[in-house]
């Protein structure tokens, strides 16, 4: 049996002491690097090294990356870390053209804000001017253009707001592609139809319709107007199904079908 080795207390003693001074130095290394951490953190908040030093501006069509970057209020001489996203973005919010913001952190002093800008479905000519009007109805009376961009067509005549807001809704509704088509919309009321409207589209063509199914007849509207002879001239109404009036008689109505758009191709 192998014979026990026994260790005095003596010759323990400087190993336990060793131990315990290798343990005290790591607890005063770990002690110094949380105060030298906590210095370069004051350091850093205190200087101009945690100021914002950049913006980037995502998603944004018709409002400036500067109307944004002076909305959002942002800081440049305070810390990063002290400015609240909540608030930038209910600041970019303020802008009539601009539905929702979202502002995240990049890196150590960058911001990335992305935006969703109502859309313009329209323009409405006031005097010698155009302004825009979102797909929300609101028309904006401090944008004033000297002449309407060509991304949505020109209303005439939609002095009542509820009227206005129903085409903007229907105008909303319809992909650019249809939108575009578009050039003029006028608010023709008979007395039988107050939602009746008149309008024309970039190729020429006069159409009589309603405002409450605008979007929808809209949507097949390729498919009616290509069932028109190019050289027969007339008022191609679609208020209740459809059908073409030419202009050099009056008396006579040409029935066109309407074939959904994904067939008309």
């Amino acid at each position: 049996m192998a014979e026990k080795k026994i260790v005095s207390i003596e010759d323990r003693i400087p190993q336990l002491k060793q131990a315990r001074k290798r343990k005290a130095n790591r607890r005063f290394i770990l002690y110094l690097s949380v105060i030298l951490l906590l210095v370069l953190v004051i350091v850093y908040m205190q200087s101009p090294l945690s100021h914002v030093k950049s913006v980037e501006v995502e998603n944004n069509g018709v409002v400036s990356v500067e109307q944004i970057t002076d909305l959002a209020g942002i800081d440049w001489d305070e810390s990063y870390w002290k400015q609240n996203t909540d608030e930038i973005a209910l600041n970019i919010q303020e802008h009539p053209e601009i539905e929702q913001a979202e502002v995240e952190r990049s890196w150590y002093n960058s911001f990335v804000i992305s935006v969703q800008e109502y859309k313009r479905v329209a323009y409405q000519k006031d005097g010698e001017s155009y302004y825009p009007i979102l797909q929300n109805g609101e028309l904006l009376s401090e944008v004033k253009l000297d002449k309407p961009r060509s991304d949505a067509p020109l209303l005439h005549g939609f002095e009542d707001s509820n009227y206005l807001s129903e085409i903007s809704e229907q105008l909303a509704s319809l992909p650019d592609s249809i939108s575009l088509l578009i050039s003029e919309i006028y608010w023709d009321p008979d007395e039988v139809n107050r939602d009746r409207i008149r309008f024309y589209t970039v190729d020429g063509q006069e159409v009589v319709g309603v405002i409450s199914n605008f979007a929808s007849k809209m949507e097949v509207y390729p498919s009616i107007s290509a069932q028109i002879n190019d050289d027969l001239e007339g008022v191609l109404h679609i208020d209740v199904g459809a059908y073409f009036v030419p202009f050099e008689d009056q008396d006579m109505e040409l029935e066109i079908d309407e074939i959904p758009l994904e067939e008309s191709f």
